[in-house]
């Protein structure tokens, strides 16, 4: 597996379980608690409260949890997602021997972007040390 499969698998992954989890936004409540915006508004949950609870040992916590709802992972994954496919269309222009030297150098440069957004992933097993900057 090289580094871009590696990426677009841990994407695919995160895609997936923010899928999972995905309706109304999340926000913090008092108490250290998570809940799903809108449980007792007009398009809500059905049941008149908050459709997802979640306790936090505290309000940092709770709120750390609520910024990294659904929704903004599945528009971090798209965005991560176009930055690999532009990245996959430039190294395809090199290979090809089309290049000037000041797209080689700014392959590079993607190709340390890649190795960056990769770090987070690291504890995974396919994870490869030689992608580490």
């Amino acid at each position: 597996m090289d580094l871009v499969d590696f990426l677009r698998a841990r994407l695919a992954k995160d895609e997936q379980v923010a899928r999972a989890c995905s309706g109304a936004a999340w926000a913090a409540a008092p108490a250290g608690t998570v809940r799903l915006d809108g449980g007792d508004e007009p398009g809500g949950d059905s049941g008149g409260g908050p459709g997802f609870v979640a306790s936090a040992e505290n309000a940092s916590y709770a709120e750390h949890i609520a910024r990294h709802h659904p929704s903004r992972v599945l528009q971090d994954v798209a965005a991560r997602r176009q930055f690999v496919d532009d990245c996959e269309k430039h190294a395809w222009i090199i290979a090809q021997g089309r290049a000037t030297p000041e797209q080689q150098a700014a392959q590079a440069v993607r190709e340390q972007a890649l190795r960056l957004l990769a770090l987070p992933y690291a504890h995974h097993p396919d994870y490869r040390e030689e992608w580490r900057v």
